[in-house]
């Protein structure tokens, strides 16, 4: 990436309670200094619909890592914390 930041992606729709606590998660855990090379993007899929399709989405909450939608619903923090430290890994291999 240009900016050698890792992309994660929250794809949400207007209202979707569970969207809100996926971004509240990622932004908990991006508090962290290990993961201070995250960048985080909202998506909202009624602006953004044929990008989610695109990605496979079918229902709000996704997560997305560096466009490959990685969650279709929210994981708990350790099992998200522990995905994101072995993409991160990958994508400096």
């Amino acid at each position: 990436m240009p900016d050698d930041k890792f992309l994660v992606e929250i794809f949400s729709a207007p209202g979707c309670k569970q969207c809100d606590k996926a971004f509240q998660l990622i932004e908990k855990i991006m508090n962290d200094g290990d993961f201070c090379s995250i960048r985080l993007r909202k998506v909202n899929i009624v602006d953004e619909l044929d990008y989610a399709v695109e990605l496979g989405l079918l229902a709000t909450p996704g997560i997305a890592i560096n466009g490959q939608l990685i969650f279709t619903s929210i994981p708990s923090e350790k099992i998200l914390r522990a995905t994101l430290v072995s993409q991160m890994k990958e994508s400096h291999e």
